[in-house]
């Protein structure tokens, strides 16, 4: 027995957490024991772990990783990940899940039996002496000194503290909280076991062999009250999992325990459910190795430690497995202990000897601290999952699972996965190996993210509220009048006929009316409308790369066209705010999202400069042909949509003759193109274009007011009647037409920089760049609207921005 003085950690169970904590114990030269129940380290009971990259990432610190993908021997898993509906049927696939999750995360999912692994963390251990088995943990003593373990053969083990990673049925936790209602009455909640919930009941297991299983697929199969995850694995294996709601929720001591009857039935209840459309659950119950129907608990308890007590994974914080951390979790709680017990042996003058109770309770709150946040919020997750999975919300379910999920693409999925994934910690201490990946985790970006969500609700909020504001003010400033226009139009007949005798041509003459009348119009008017259409280039080549990203697919950005018809509709000074709102609710958070297709990217210069530039130059380059000119003002009505529309038929021409000179369509067709940045050089092209054309208009618009001797810069773009006044009396249709037109461009511009400041912040907020990063672009953005003008100012800014996220793709390779 060690001297009571010496530091010394029992471990309370030998699955994946207690294994885990022994291997890092043993890393960093810390003393322990660990007590197993079974009398073998890595019995088989049935189970499956699937580890993802949180996990992954610790585990390749302590050196296991390369062993762990070996189990796989070469062959990458799940080369298909489908989404099916209660029959069966697949409404989503995706290509490769485990390879875009390595080249995002720099790991992958690998999914085997737990027995496996167990084996895994034992054979790493260098000392196996410290591995007992056969150790049923059944009480504990307690003194100022240490605790002394007592299992059920007699045996005592005494160590500096205790640490229960046994499971959600925890001896541990149920010695401690006696300890601690003894000790110091109140300390736990009593009322807490009994409230523990469990909403569903599960059947997992393990088949090999099931006749016409395809290989290397998984696939999560969804419907009312049930939803199943059902998994290749190595060596022919199909691990299952088999979700069903129980009739109502189940507390505490009345959560039921269930025997082999009971699974007996609910295996021929359920035999006939679809997992493919020609496998059912029953064919592949009937391959079983091993099988288990368990009551699934869901649990963050709100204390996980009592004076030399700690419980962890299972035992303190259990979520439902259908989204796969609760070893992972296990294995962030190991980490995070160790993390507080070296940061402590460093402020203890590198020794933990004689460590008081006071000490181990810091130790225990500085991990608890760490982890309990992010523990509580993946058991809602997991939580949400599963009733979205089951249909708890039918209509819910239906228009995220059936609609809008297949509609978003990969992207979409991959991203909520990511989200539990770039929280997870590692022991910081240790060096991680060097693995490429192309989405930073938390602990990795340039600068910590801001966490508070109510700061975040309210910047967005206020964004939101302000493009209401600008829309409010159009709704009062825009005073379009129609009657005069038609009378001049009448005077000064527009002679072309597009769509013949019809309302369509008339509709089409009047917006011609308006450009001629402007044209026509003083100089201050010409020079203006000349600005501001110009300006335009940047919202029209911004809609269209946002539309196209892969991170904004199934969301209202995604659709380019709806805007540009509506700035001829509607005018920018509306449309613009629109966008900047749902853009500052929708748009994409990982780098990832970034991508635009780079035949897309190819397609935008050409796009823009026949489908707008040049009809724009034509509107201002009038002959004597009044008809050609007329055609002219008549074309640049479409233009805006026709740049959606090029760029569309650009592309496809693109990728046309990309696959006839034979190019490899693999990556295309999985969805690993994104990740070779290859859009980001084009995309640079594309800004840059803008940004000279636009500067180079404003600047000369601004020199040439500025010399004319009956122009005045602020008169002549700025000045501008109280929209909230009902009588402007301005003298002519073309002042009107002026002022309208002004109005436009100014609250487009307003709403571009919102759009700007908005997408700087929400940077900082990501912790994708740092806050002085931040600051020099919101000041450089400040004063581009006065040096190179508000569409020039957005190009450039636009610029910055694709290569910090381009950037962050390239930190960690």
């Amino acid at each position: 027995m060690s001297s009571p003085t010496e530091f010394k950690i029992i471990i309370v169970g030998g699955g994946v957490a207690g294994l885990t904590l022994a291997n890092m114990l043993e890393k960093f030269g810390l003393d322990y024991v660990l007590l197993e129940s079974h009398e073998a380290i890595a019995p088989q009971v049935g189970a499956s772990i699937g580890l993802f990259p949180n996990g992954l990432r610790i585990l390749d610190q302590l050196g296991i990783h390369d062993e762990i993908k070996d189990v796989f021997k070469g062959n990458v898993p799940y080369a298909k990940t489908h989404s099916r509906n209660q029959a069966g049927k697949v409404v989503s696939t995706i290509g490769n899940m485990s390879e875009h999750l390595e080249k995002r995360h720099g790991y992958g999912l690998l999914f085997f039996d737990r027995q496996v692994l167990l084996q895994i963390l034992y054979d790493n251990i260098q000392d196996k002496s410290k591995i007992l088995t056969g150790q049923k943990f059944s009480s504990a003593e307690l003194d100022d000194e240490g605790v002394t373990a007592v299992c059920a053969n007699g045996s005592t083990y005494h160590g500096t503290f205790l640490i229960g990673a046994d499971g959600i049925h925890s001896k541990v936790r149920t010695v401690m909280r006696s300890w601690g209602n003894k000790y110091e009455p109140g300390v736990f909640d009593v009322k807490e076991e009994d409230e523990v919930p469990c909403y569903y009941k599960c059947s997992f297991g393990i088949a090999l062999n099931v006749p016409n299983w395809v290989g290397g697929e998984q696939h999560i199969v969804t419907g009312p009250e049930r939803s199943q995850l059902v998994v290749s694995g190595p060596d022919n294996r199909v691990y299952w999992f088999l979700f069903e709601k129980l009739p109502e929720p189940r507390y505490g001591k009345d959560i039921p325990r269930y025997s082999k009857k009971d699974e007996e039935d609910f295996v021929n209840h359920n035999a006939n459910l679809p997992i493919t459309e020609s496998i059912t659950f029953g064919q592949v119950f009937a391959c079983r190795l091993t099988s288990t129907l368990t009551p699934l608990h869901e649990v963050t308890y709100k204390k996980w430690f009592f004076r030399r007590f700690i419980t962890f994974g299972d035992s303190a914080h259990k979520p439902n497995p259908i989204g796969g951390q609760g070893g992972n979790g296990a294995i962030e709680s190991c980490a995070e202990l160790i993390n507080a017990l070296l940061e402590t042996k460093k402020n203890r003058g590198d020794s933990l000897s004689n460590l008081t109770t006071k000490e181990v309770e810091d130790v225990f709150a500085k991990m608890q601290n760490a982890r309990y946040q992010r523990a509580k919020e993946i058991v809602a997750l997991s939580h949400k999952m599963q009733a979205l999975n089951a249909y708890e919300n039918p209509l819910l379910s239906t228009v995220m699972l059936e609609h809008l999920g297949p509609l978003a693409g990969p992207e979409s999925v991959l991203c909520m996965m990511g989200q539990v994934l770039l929280g997870g910690t590692r022991m910081k201490t240790l060096p991680i190996p060097k693995r490429p990946r192309l989405i930073p985790y938390n602990d990795e970006l340039p600068a910590v993210p801001i966490k508070e969500d109510s700061v975040s609700w309210l910047v967005r909020g206020g964004q939101v509220a302000s493009m209401a504001a600008l829309i409010l003010v159009s709704a009062k400033a825009f005073r379009l009048p129609f009657d005069e226009i038609a009378k001049w139009a009448a005077e000064e007949p527009v002679v072309i006929r597009w769509f013949g005798q019809t309302k369509a041509s008339d509709f089409l003459n009047s917006l011609v009316s308006v450009l001629a009348i402007l044209v026509d119009h003083n100089p201050a008017t010409r020079l203006q409308v000349a600005n501001f259409l110009f300006q335009l280039v940047s919202p029209l080549l911004i809609y269209t790369i946002e539309a196209n990203r892969v991170g904004n697919q199934g969301t209202p950005l995604a659709l380019d066209l709806l805007y540009s018809f509506g700035m001829q509709v509607q005018g920018i000074g509306r449309i613009g705010p629109l966008h900047a709102a749902l853009q500052s609710v929708f748009t994409h958070e990982r780098p990832t999202g970034r991508h635009v297709p780079v035949e897309t990217a190819k397609a935008l210069i050409p796009a823009i400069t026949l489908g707008y530039v040049i009809p724009t130059i034509m509107v201002f380059a009038r002959t004597p042909n009044t008809v050609a000119w007329q055609h002219a003002l008549a074309l640049w009505q479409f233009a805006p949509p026709l740049v959606g529309f090029l760029t569309r038929g650009i592309s496809s021409l693109l990728k046309s003759y990309q696959r006839g000179i034979g190019k490899s369509e693999e990556d295309e067709k999985d969805g690993l193109e994104r990740y070779k940045n290859k859009d980001v050089p084009i995309l640079n092209s594309v800004y840059t274009y803008a940004f000279a054309a636009q500067a180079t208009v404003h600047i000369a618009s601004m020199l040439y007011a500025w010399a004319h001797p009956e122009l005045s810069i602020f008169k002549t773009f700025f000045q501008v009647p109280n929209p909230f006044n009902p009588d402007w009396n301005l003298p002519t249709v073309g002042a009107k037409l002026g002022v309208f037109f002004k109005y436009d461009m100014l609250l487009a511009s307003a709403a571009s920089f919102a759009s700007g400041l908005y997408s700087i912040w929400d940077l900082r907020r990501l912790g994708h760049v740092e806050t002085r990063d931040a600051l020099i672009a919101g000041a450089s953005t400040i004063a581009g609207q006065f040096l190179v003008g508000p569409g020039a100012a957005w190009a450039g800014l636009w610029y910055w921005r694709e290569n910090r996220l381009a950037g962050l793709t390239t930190r960690c390779q």
